[in-house]
């Protein structure tokens, strides 16, 4: 196959898959550590907790005093210490005796059971048990929640709040974790502007560039935003060069075969190794993949769509391997779906169109397959939370099955 043949979406991802590789680790502080993988086993240091402590406030006993404790016949015991969290226990009890203990205060030797405060009464020196649950009751045991000589965590793990917490509570500072690819972006075109600037007299409003950006980020990337690169080559060779310190750059426009379409020309004239140029897939068939300097380049679509879709089919699978994801996490979770409404394929390449996927009372899924698949129709993007596959001369009726894409929660209907 050349390398200006077109490809079917698999073999694409396939080629892009195999030009990258992860991007390498890094070590951080905990409060960097969220959203990100780690990149080593972690083995605590010390047990969590660190002694045998109370669970609640009231007071360590040993169960053989007070067993036979009832509310007509209570058992008076001495109160010999008061321990609050954090203290060692100066004296082990004897027979008769009893320990104050406030909540995570630490066991004293000879004590096997804690009395809730609610179940005694006090007099000075004097504690008087009314009821006795039961031996060892109210005492978390050294180590029951995290021992030292097992990893607590592995590598690979998204690290959120939780693991957060443990890493702080067996004082783990810091931690070694993949670090996120850099991608710039880059957004091609006369016809653009900015957000902020203004869209009359026929100009388009770029999209393109946030809406990659924050698609970066849910993949686990570091995205900058360059400004506009207009259609001139010298313009986007110079926007290009700007993105060369990037593990990863995004163009989107200018790879198709108009006149002003000169991101293709513009990179062959900087070295970089085309390996695919065009995708057999609606929307999203321009698509442009090449290595600039070792860096992997993707020449999406202009229109908003489909370089969105693009994105999803294979940067996004890029990015998590990149990010060192397992290989089972990088392409878009599939499942089949029950066809709400007809659906027909009469060209010659694979169509991805939007759906809304939902679950029957029955708990079957559905797809609803959107009637605007317009590659300029943006704002379908926001209700669509599936991707509803139709190979090449296939036609589909209502309540036929259909291999759907997830990209969003599903909800009942």
């Amino acid at each position: 196959m050349t390398t200006h043949s077109i490809m079917t979406p698999e073999q694409a991802r396939n080629t892009v898959l195999e030009h990258v590789k992860p991007v390498g680790i890094e070590r951080v502080g905990l409060l960097e550590a969220r959203g990100r993988l780690l990149a080593r086993d972690i083995c605590p240091k010390r047990d969590n907790p660190s002694h045998d402590n109370s669970a609640m406030d009231g007071f360590a006993v040993r169960y053989q005093d007070v067993h036979h404790a009832k509310f007509e016949s209570p058992v008076p015991l001495e109160i010999v210490e008061d321990i609050p969290a954090g203290k060692i226990p100066n004296q082990a009890l004897k027979m008769g005796q009893a320990s104050r203990i406030m909540t995570g205060g630490i066991i004293p030797e000879g004590a096997d059971t804690i009395i809730p405060i609610e179940d005694v009464t006090t007099t000075k020196n004097i504690v008087t048990v009314n009821t006795a649950e039961g031996i060892g009751v109210h005492i978390r045991k050294k180590a029951e929640d995290i021992s030292t000589g097992k990893p607590i965590l592995l590598a690979g793990q998204l690290l959120s709040a939780g693991e957060i917490a443990v890493l702080a509570t067996i004082q783990q500072s810091f931690v070694t974790v993949h670090r996120r690819p850099r991608v710039a972006i880059i957004t091609t075109g006369d016809e653009l502007v900015e957000i902020e600037e203004n869209a009359e007299n026929g100009k388009v409003v770029n999209g393109n560039t946030a809406a990659l950006a924050s698609f970066s980020q849910s993949c686990g990337a570091d995205p900058s935003m360059l400004p506009i690169a207009r259609d001139k080559p010298a313009d986007i060779k110079r926007t290009i060069e700007e993105a060369s310190d990037a593990d990863f750059i995004l163009s989107s426009g200018g790879v198709s075969v108009g006149d002003f379409d000169y991101v293709k020309q513009v990179l062959e004239e900087m070295g970089a190794e085309t390996l695919f140029w065009r995708v057999a897939m609606k929307p999203g068939k321009p698509l442009l993949f090449c290595t600039l300097n070792s860096i992997p380049y993707f020449g999406l679509p202009g229109n908003p769509v489909s370089s969105m879709m693009s994105f999803l089919q294979f940067v996004r699978p890029a990015l998590f391997k990149a990010a060192g994801h397992p290989s089972t996490t990088w392409t878009i979770p599939e499942t089949i779906a029950c066809l709400e409404n007809n659906a027909v394929n009469e060209g010659d390449r694979q169509n991805y169109l939007r759906c809304k996927l939902y679950y029957a009372q029955n708990g079957d899924l559905h797809a609803n397959v959107f009637k605007q698949q317009g590659s300029h129709m943006v704002s379908s993007m926001i209700e669509a939370n599936g991707i509803a596959i139709i190979e090449p001369g296939e036609s589909l009726s209502r309540g036929d099955k259909i291999r759907v894409q997830v990209i969003g929660n599903i909800s009942n209907t």
